[in-house]
């Protein structure tokens, strides 16, 4: 399975690590990582999260919690 993050939502998870960082950079940190970790779930349970409305494929899905 190939995981991909959209340009758009690189730039948003950039923008609040950045936010986030103004406070803690190492609860920034955390919160980075705690997303990668939720995305890694993704290769083993590739069906979580719902199917995305633009496109109407299986394999392209959003919000995994």
């Amino acid at each position: 399975m190939i995981i991909e993050l959209t340009e758009p939502a690189q730039n948003d998870l950039e923008n609040i690590k950045n936010y986030i960082k103004k406070d803690s950079l190492y609860y920034a940190n955390v919160f980075v990582e705690k997303i990668f970790l939720s995305i890694e779930k993704l290769e083993i349970f590739p069906h979580i999260g719902r199917i995305v409305p633009e496109y109407g494929l299986e394999n392209k899905r959003m919000n995994l919690s």
